[in-house]
């Protein structure tokens, strides 16, 4: 087990702390020792938030209860007691069913130009990975995965969407996603899955979450229609 290496703890915005890790440290670009310390910190009380991304985490905290300085205080003396142990564990592989269609796809016409691609193509790049998930965004339940295959890696919109259908299935950059409770998104949109991604019922109501991997399964229009899940 190793200690956490820190390189620096800094204002990202207001009332929003980053914690990054000295670039030497072996786990500077480890998204697992990520998430793993950001679920100890979150087992603390004074933060509204936490969330790993893949090379830091930002920690939100409430500027009117505790001041910058106590906040960044709070981190280093609760990162004292955290070390990391790399373990070998069972792999989640979760199956989420695609209909990648027109209909839902609002911008698979839109990329098959730009990346000379077919759209069975763009099917088959999509979803023959089993994609990581690298962090959780902090809109809820937004799960970043990745990585994406290099032809279809493209640049969020300019201008983005207002409402988005929940189930959307987005890919931008090197990262793919999909948007549980719809809304608005930047992001380019090529398919939808029928897929529940939330539960009020269960502790943990997100179906996606740290640790996994998810492999997108195509689907036919029929299929996503008598989809029951």
């Amino acid at each position: 087990m190793k200690s956490v290496d820190l390189s620096s703890i800094s204002e990202f915005s207001e009332n929003i702390l980053l914690i990054k890790l000295n670039q030497e440290s072996p786990y500077s670009n480890n998204s697992s020792f990520f998430l793993a310390l950001s679920a100890f910190l979150r087992e603390e009380p004074h933060w509204i938030e936490v969330v790993a991304a893949e090379e830091s985490i930002a920690v939100k905290y409430d500027g009117i209860k505790i001041s910058t300085s106590k906040a960044k205080d709070l981190i280093l003396s609760t990162i004292k007691g955290f070390s990391y142990k790399e373990e070998s564990k069972t792999e989640i592989l979760l199956h989420v069913p695609v209909y990648y269609s027109d209909e839902f796809g609002l911008d698979i016409e839109k990329i098959t130009e730009t990346q000379s691609v077919t759209k069975e193509e763009l099917i088959n790049l999509h979803s023959n990975i089993k994609y990581e998930v690298k962090m959780i965004g902090f809109n809820p339940g937004f799960a970043y995965l990745g990585d994406l295959h290099e032809k279809l890696r493209i640049p969020r919109l300019s201008k983005p969407r207002i409402n988005l259908l929940p189930g959307s299935v987005a890919i931008a950059e090197n990262r793919t996603g999909i948007y549980p409770f719809g809304g608005p998104g930047g992001w380019s949109i090529i398919g939808r899955t029928p897929m529940k991604l939330f539960d009020n019922n269960n502790k943990n109501p997100f179906v996606i979450n740290p640790g996994m991997r998810v492999k997108f399964d195509p689907i036919n229009k029929k299929e996503f229609e008598s989809f029951n899940y």
